[in-house]
């Protein structure tokens, strides 16, 4: 078996102590030049690379980055995670992956195991920081991280933990969609799905609410109705609207999987999406745009915000001061679930 080249090979052909190498390495300018000259041809002569442990010790850095999500299979995360590691790459860095099926108790196992990987820094996304009310144990934990390396939340955040954020704008995108209603005659608007504990549900709400009030529109409670984030809590809180006797004329939905279900259940109730009742989801997934009739969405800006995470982080690492909070801006996409209201196709 060829044994692999040693920075300690290196300093012997190259006849210079190990020391004198890595300052080489490391672009050290104390070496004088003739030294350096021999010893990075040495190093071109056997195509020394070193590992990945030497090179976090020569560097002080392991240019690896840790993502933390929580669902690797929703659209959301994953879409999104592409983008974080195509710009990671692209700046030099590689990633540690860390999927933690929606267990807090996983998300602290890979926290440590990130630690002790000795990662430059890590991106966190959902789970503990979509909490509206944060475990103590878990900021303490959380603080404790960032005395050891910094850390960049994802669209949500930590009562009592300093931490830089980089977000979507979801309260603007749950106004353009209010909007978008509004101008076509809506005035009986539903919202549903969700989890009231989420913070990304309660920003969606507070907006929804907001976007009401700025049109002077009515705010019936009964359609207003959390439940859950996938198709089925979508079909379970559909049945819930269609049993009222009073019902909306459009729903906005808390993602596209959740209107997706809506959509469905209308649909096998004979009641046709968008002529009779208009729907919009929101995250803009791959869903949105193949699931029928094509479905209005507000998109989270996936290019931007995984390319701006990344770089805040890595301004971090770097010992640079980049804001604390960054906000991406949504876009409404449109498609063909709403349009503008026939009052003769009242359902």
């Amino acid at each position: 078996m060829k044994k692999n080249t040693t920075i300690y090979d290196i300093a012997n052909e190259a006849k210079v102590s190990p020391a004198t190498v890595s300052r080489v390495l490391t672009g050290n300018e104390s070496v004088k030049p003739e030294t350096k000259r021999r010893v990075l041809a040495v190093i071109e002569k056997y195509n020394f690379r070193p590992n990945s442990l030497a090179r976090s010790l020569l560097y002080k850095k392991s240019k690896t980055i840790g993502i933390i999500l929580p669902d690797i299979n929703h659209p959301f995360f994953s879409t999104l995670v592409q983008k974080m590691e195509a710009t990671a790459l692209a700046l030099g860095y590689t990633t540690f992956l860390c999927n933690s099926m929606n267990n807090s108790e996983n998300e602290s196992t890979y926290l440590q195991t990130l630690i002790d990987k000795r990662v430059d820094g890590i991106l966190f996304l959902g789970g503990r920081i979509n909490e509206v009310k944060s475990n103590k144990s878990y900021v303490e934990e959380m603080n404790k991280i960032k005395e050891q390396v910094p850390v960049v939340f994802v669209n949500g955040s930590m009562d009592n933990v300093d931490a830089h954020v980089v977000r979507t704008d979801e309260s603007d995108g749950i106004h353009k969609a209010i909007d978008l209603l509004y101008n076509f005659n809506h005035k009986k608007i539903a919202f549903i799905g969700g989890i009231k504990r989420i913070s990304s549900t309660q920003i969606k709400l507070e907006a929804f609410y907001n976007a009401l009030d700025k049109h002077q529109l009515d705010i019936n409670m009964d359609w207003i109705m959390d439940g859950g984030f996938d198709i089925e809590s979508g079909e379970e809180l559909a049945k819930s609207l269609l049993s009222l006797e009073e019902r909306p004329t459009a729903i906005i939905c808390v993602n596209d999987f959740v209107a997706i279900g809506v959509i469905r259940i209308l649909n096998k109730f004979g009641i046709r999406v968008p002529e009779d009742v208009s729907v919009v989801g929101f995250d803009d997934s791959y869903l949105a745009q193949y699931f029928p009739p094509g479905i209005t969405s507000v998109t989270q800006n996936y290019d931007l915000l995984g390319e701006k995470a990344v770089k805040v982080l890595v301004e971090i690492i770097n010992g640079e001061n980049p804001g604390k909070e960054w906000i991406i801006p949504t876009k409404l996409i449109v498609r063909d679930s709403c349009q503008v209201l026939n009052i003769q196709n009242m359902y």
